[in-house]
Formats: structure tokens, C-alpha cells, sequence
């Protein structure tokens, strides 16, 4: 069996692999919005804009707005991935990696 049949037999049966393996279903759930504190996700960079935006004296009204938005999307980037150090276990793509290596050891 060569390589591309190996990968077109992956692509093939991976939704099912996938749905089937506790452990990938239990790292999905993880990045669910599930308490309060998740949506201080949202909260954080939105209140990191406002005070951005009243604090900076930026003269071209248009640049304070892109400016402004460039903030919040850091702080949203920031938020997120100090969510994603506070997560047990390993990321989705970690397992699915390893379901892949299973199943193809399984072939041969």
C-alpha cells in the first residue's frame, strides 16, 4: 500500500476516528465556553479598547479606531492563549496526531 492510499484511507475514516476517541472529544470540550470566567475572554479586550481609546491622543479620528482595534485583538490573542496554558491535558491537534501515527501502524 503506498503513502497516498495510506492518506486517502486517513482522510477517509478521520471524522470517525475522531468522533470515536474519548480523549480528542474531552480536549475539544475544553475550549468551550463554560463559565463566567470564559467570557471575560470577550470582556477584557473590549474594556482594553475603551480605555484605549479615551486615553490616547491620537489625531486622525480613523487611525484611533484601527489603533483601537488593534489593541483589542491582541488582548484577545493574549486572553486566549493564557486560556490555553490553564487547560490539563493536551491540545486537539497532539491527539489527533497520534490517532493518525495508531492507524497507520494498523495498516501495515
Amino acid at each position: 500500500m503506498t503513502e497516498e492510499e495510506k492518506e486517502e484511507l486517513w482522510l477517509k475514516n478521520k471524522p470517525r476516528l475522531l468522533r470515536e476517541n474519548k480523549e480528542y472529544q474531552e480536549a475539544l470540550q475544553a475550549f468551550k465556553m463554560k463559565s463566567g470566567a470564559d467570557w471575560l475572554l470577550f470582556a477584557i479586550p473590549v474594556a482594553a479598547g475603551i480605555v484605549f481609546i479615551n486615553s490616547v491622543p491620537i489625531t486622525p479620528e480613523w487611525l484611533l479606531w484601527i489603533a483601537t482595534v488593534g489593541v483589542a485583538v491582541v488582548v484577545f490573542a493574549i486572553c486566549v492563549f493564557v486560556k490555553s496554558l490553564s487547560l490539563s491535558g493536551r491540545l486537539p491537534t497532539e491527539i489527533e496526531k497520534d490517532i493518525k501515527q495508531q492507524f497507520l501502524k494498523q495498516l501495515k
